[in-house]
């Protein structure tokens, strides 16, 4: 794996700036990065359940017979 001299030059000035090596912020900008990741794929996820599951008044109540 490589990354672009334009990325390299942006981690090192953001490493100066914050006073962290270049590793500590790769590590916390990938950890964001999966963190993000996972949220989208269960957000997905439960969207594509709620579709599955919601029923609309007159479907719900349709089958049901009151005697």
């Amino acid at each position: 794996m490589q990354l672009d001299n334009k990325m390299i030059e942006k981690i090192e000035v953001l490493s100066e700036l914050l006073g962290q090596s270049p590793k500590t912020i790769l590590d916390g900008a990938l950890d964001l990065y999966f963190k993000v990741q996972k949220e989208k794929q269960l957000e997905e996820g439960l969207s594509a359940h709620k579709k599955e599951t919601d029923l609309s008044y007159d479907e719900f109540w349709g089958d049901v017979d009151f005697e």
